[in-house]
């Protein structure tokens, strides 16, 4: 009997700690799988804020065609009802331009929205396309690093994951101030091959220069000459005139002369004969009626 209740005693210990143990296992395993459980909600939280990303920032467009045919695109500034301004290329330039809506055609009116470094890289590749052509080669160098810029600006304040987008934006800075520096040292050489070239020919030039003053030297002499003749043919014409009108006045005055004579010489004839001739005489007859 003792030894019964001993092992009946050791028996109840035992089913003691294994319940203890137990118990102790399912709650580990508990709290474990309620671990696991929020384990996914934290990892899925984890993933959702690395994929979230900062707002991008966009810039609108706008295009349209004028009443007069001509076509308008550019950044869109402002619009209301009655007008429209953009922000648009001009050769070389970036110009603020305002207009009536009765200029545009608003039917072929169009807006939408560009992320804003893809809207500066487009306005860099403009810029560099236009180096080289040696016409505003600095000022087109600097614009177009100036839209990169503000690019790459952009990406960065905007995107978390941007390291590809600013690695191409840096190639691309890279690619146009190495060019910047060919530019420069092409330009320098040409200008130096100018200036080589200048003094080569500038004795050639100095002789065309002289033989042409010396053309017009001798083309003004020969004009000279020409004109001093018609100066001394007008002097001679004028002479023979005034020799002329000198006779004329002459024969005039030798005609009138003859004319007064002869007319002197008839008054003293008409004198003569009245004083010396019988004039008829004729009776007066006075009128009957006359008292």
């Amino acid at each position: 009997m003792k030894t019964t209740g001993v092992i009946n005693t050791a028996a109840f210990i035992l089913v003691t700690v294994f319940s203890c143990c137990l118990s102790g296992l399912y709650a580990q395993t508990s709290q474990n799988e309620r671990t696991v459980e929020a384990e996914p909600g934290i990892a899925e939280t984890s993933q959702k804020t690395k994929k979230s990303k900062p707002k991008t920032s966009f810039v609108k467009t706008a295009g349209f065609y004028l009443r007069n045919g001509k076509l308008v695109f550019g950044k869109l500034v402002s619009e209301d009802k009655n007008k429209i301004t953009v922000e648009q290329l001009d050769e070389g330039r970036i110009v603020v331009s305002t207009y009536s809506k009765r200029e545009v055609d608003t039917r072929t009116l169009h807006i939408r929205k560009v992320p804003e470094y893809k809207y500066y890289i487009g306005l860099g590749e403009y810029f560099s396309g236009r180096t080289w052509d040696f016409k505003d080669d600095p000022d087109d160098f600097i614009q177009a690093i100036r839209c990169y810029e503000k690019a790459k600006q952009s990406v960065e304040e905007n995107q978390t994951q941007s390291s590809e987008k600013i690695e191409q934006i840096n190639i691309s800075l890279e690619q146009l101030q190495a060019d910047r520096q060919i530019w420069i040292r092409e330009t320098t050489s040409r200008a130096e091959l100018k200036k080589l070239e200048f003094e080569a020919e500038i004795e050639t030039r100095f002789k065309e220069l002289a033989d042409k003053i010396n053309a017009n030297s001798r083309q003004v002499n020969k004009s000279m000459e020409q004109l001093d003749k018609i100066i001394m043919d007008m002097k001679n014409n004028h002479q023979k005139l005034e020799k002329s009108i000198s006779e004329i006045n002459k024969n005039i005055s030798r005609q009138l002369g003859i004319l007064r004579d002869r007319i002197e010489s008839n008054r003293e004839l008409i004198d003569y004969i009245w004083r010396w001739y019988p004039r008829p005489y004729y009776p007066y007859n006075k009128p009957e009626n006359s008292q």
